[in-house]
This record gives C-alpha cells, sequence and structure tokens, in this order.
C-alpha cells in the first residue's frame, strides 16, 4: 500500500489507468449512440414503454460514462478509501463566494457580449436579456444540465483525469490536451437525430470546448479541485450556449472566449494557472487517499 496525494494535481500520471478510464468513458458513450442509430431508439413515452430498459441500462451509463468510469476505475485501483476521497471533492470547501460567482456568472457575461457585437453588426435587435417563461422554469433549467452533464461528466474529466494530467504536464498543456479528448468524447452526439448537439458543426464545438477548458482548469486549480464549481460551471456552460441568437454570435462567442482565456494564461501563468506555487499547496491541503 502507498499514499497518493490528490489535490488539483495527482502524485502520478497512472497511464494505464488513464487508458483504462478513457475506454471506459468513450466505450459506454459510443455504444449508447451507435445503437441509438442503428435501431432508431427513441425515447419512451411512457413507463411500460419497452425502450426505457434500454435508457436504464444502455442510455443512462452511455449519459454519464465520465463520471461513471471515475469511479469505476478509482474503486478498482484504489479501493473504498479512493471512492470516499473522489466523492468527497465535490464537497470541496474552498471554493469561495468569488469562484462560485465566476462559476455561475462567466458564461453569461461572454454571453451578453456576444449578442451585443452581434446587435452591432447585424442591426438587429436581438433581445440582450431572455428571461425564462414562467421565469421559476430557470431553476429545471439549470438543475437538469447540472445533474446531467455536471455531475455526469465533471467527476471524470476534471475529478479524475485533469489531476493525473497535471502530475505529467502543466496546467495548460492538460487543459488543451483535455479539451482535445473531451470534444472527441461528443463526436457521436453530432450524428444522432434528436441530440442535443444533431447537426451543429463539430469544428465550431471543438473551438468552444478547448478554450473553456482552459477556463475549467483555471477554476478547478484556484479552488483546489472543486468538483462542485466544475460542475456548475458546466451546467451554465450548457444553458447559456443554447441561447445565442444566431451563428454569428456563436462565433462571436468562442472568439470571446479565446480572448478570455488568454489573459487568464498571462496572468495566472500556464504552470498553474493560479497566482502561488501548487506544490506549497499540495503539501499542506492535498486530499491523501489509499492507493494499491
Amino acid at each position: 500500500m502507498n499514499i497518493q496525494q490528490v489535490g488539483y494535481r495527482a502524485k502520478t500520471c497512472e497511464a494505464r489507468n488513464l487508458i483504462f478510464f478513457f475506454l471506459l468513458a468513450f466505450g459506454l458513450t459510443w455504444l449508447k449512440n451507435a445503437l441509438t442509430l442503428i435501431f432508431d431508439i427513441k425515447m419512451p413515452t411512457s413507463f411500460t414503454d419497452p425502450t426505457i430498459f434500454f435508457v436504464l441500462f444502455v442510455g443512462l451509463p452511455g449519459g454519464i460514462a465520465p463520471t461513471l468510469a471515475a469511479f469505476v476505475v478509482t474503486a478498482i485501483t484504489e479501493g473504498k478509501h479512493g471512492v470516499k476521497a473522489l466523492w468527497k471533492r465535490f464537497w470541496n470547501r474552498n471554493a469561495s463566494l468569488k469562484w462560485l460567482l465566476v462559476a455561475l456568472l462567466f458564461y453569461d457575461g461572454i454571453r451578453l457580449a456576444s449578442i451585443l457585437i452581434a446587435r452591432m453588426l447585424d442591426q438587429q435587435a436581438y433581445p440582450i436579456i431572455r428571461l425564462p417563461d414562467p421565469f421559476w422554469s430557470y431553476i429545471p433549467a439549470l438543475i437538469t444540465p447540472f445533474i446531467i452533464s455536471g455531475m455526469g461528466e465533471e467527476f471524470g474529466w476534471r475529478g479524475y483525469v485533469l489531476p493525473r494530467f497535471q502530475a505529467k504536464w502543466n496546467a495548460l498543456t492538460s487543459a488543451l490536451l483535455l479539451g482535445v479528448i473531451w470534444a472527441a468524447w461528443h463526436i457521436p452526439f453530432f450524428f444522432i437525430p434528436g441530440a442535443w448537439l444533431f447537426r451543429r458543426k463539430v469544428l465550431q464545438w471543438a473551438i468552444w470546448l478547448i478554450p473553456s477548458s482552459v477556463i475549467y482548469t483555471w477554476l478547478f486549480n484556484n479552488t483546489k479541485g472543486s468538483v462542485l464549481i466544475a460542475a456548475l460551471f458546466h451546467a451554465t456552460a450548457n444553458y447559456t450556449m443554447f441561447r445565442l441568437p444566431t451563428e454569428a454570435s456563436v462565433w462571436t462567442n468562442n472568439l470571446l472566449l479565446l480572448l478570455a482565456a488568454t489573459p487568464i494564461v498571462i496572468v495566472f501563468g500556464t504552470k498553474n494557472l493560479v497566482k502561488h506555487k501548487l506544490e506549497d499547496e499540495v503539501g499542506r491541503e492535498s486530499v491523501q487517499v489509499l492507493g494499491s
């Protein structure tokens, strides 16, 4: 048995475990999408609909595959203590109100700027703020992507993969590499009728995800590895992205994300994307997990 430090950077990269994770995360999701496309499976209309079994035993695991893979690989390689430690990182109390507000409002700020630019370029009165009707519907509209996309993915991408990438590469390289892999994981969703990315542009989506991955890493590292902050940020990203009025504003949004990520990298540095030394924080506040 050995003691492994897991904070916003793991002690080692664990290449074999990462390969196992990616095979499981990609395999479950791509299998679900392949079967959906081949057999033209629709969402069940009632609890007696036979397709509900597909949703429960194939669709659900495929939808939350990154998080599921993270817990499965952790359970196999680190045991009960590792699973508990991964779960506790969702309740990381190092996320201050400042970072919580950044996670909740960052994408709204980018979207607002995108809409204002679109209004100037197109001379169209696109609505700056689209209030949901009724207003309370905003809550489930945010909670749904928080649970499905945020919690369903972020234990994997940021909770499991990112700390191990950062054990081998600096924060910027880790973020960019993870952004490319993360974008690749989404590819089947572009070809499934009814999927949320169906008929959208793959390149456009990838250009959005890769600088976003830098922002995620910046938030994650500055909150000492908070999966909660990453999940909230993921939820606001999904909610915001689909409320842009025009195709041109989507490209503007991507450009603004890149422009936002650039000064973050310059100010906070490529090594850790934090202003203080990562080694000091790991020594004081990293979570210790019993590894096999």
